[in-house]
């Protein structure tokens, strides 16, 4: 039904305490599986690496506090 739809559809947000410690979660789609990532924050900084969107997630929540 869907064969010539979609390709990779994805979002990120974080979610920052006052101390910019929180979460950044992501969400991945493709056609044929969906996954979803978590990664945490110490003080604005992770322990892995964040891609593009996840960095983008972040600042714009700082800048929101």
């Amino acid at each position: 039904a869907y064969e010539n739809t979609g390709g990779h559809q994805s979002a990120s947000v974080a979610l920052l305490d006052a101390s910019r410690s929180g979460v950044v979660l992501s969400a991945i789609q493709g056609r044929d599986y969906a996954r979803i990532y978590v990664k945490e924050l110490d003080e604005g900084r992770a322990a892995i690496s964040l891609s593009p969107e996840e960095q983008e997630a972040v600042e714009r929540a700082m800048k929101s506090q």
